[in-house]
């Protein structure tokens, strides 16, 4: 059986990510200088060496890239490398996080009750109202 191929996902730091590690930044590194441009993003070192791994296999990156630049001259790149549609699907991506964590706040603090529970309180209600 042939197995599928899935579709290689593109982020909004993966550009960022690529031209540090084109510069021999580790990806711990790499996973801080995105986190000085996108602070609420939950990247880290693990997911950019697994984007360093994958561009390795992909032949887009070299294993043994010297290390040519410093963390604060990656932070200056990395700011000016992000373009507002990054920001824009940073944006939308924490704000998405943000509804579903209130949408399952309102799961948890709303009474848990069903429907047959509501009809069962009625009934009882006219029976006992009905016998007085």
């Amino acid at each position: 059986m042939a197995t599928r191929r899935r579709p290689k996902k593109h982020m909004y730091w993966h550009d960022s990510a690529k031209l540090l590690l084109e510069h021999g930044m580790s990806p711990t590194e790499v996973g801080k200088a995105i986190k000085a441009v996108f602070p609420l993003t939950n990247i880290t070192g693990r997911h950019v060496g697994a984007y360093k791994r994958r561009l390795i296999t992909d032949n887009m990156l070299d294993k043994d890239t010297p290390k040519t630049i410093d963390m604060q001259t990656a932070y200056n790149m990395v700011e000016g490398v992000v373009g507002a549609d990054d920001m824009f699907v940073y944006r939308c991506s924490i704000g998405s996080a943000k509804r579903t964590l209130k949408c399952f706040e309102y799961k948890l603090t709303r009474m848990a009750t069903k429907p047959t529970e509501d009809i069962d309180k009625w009934l009882l209600n006219m029976t006992s109202t009905s016998l007085t």
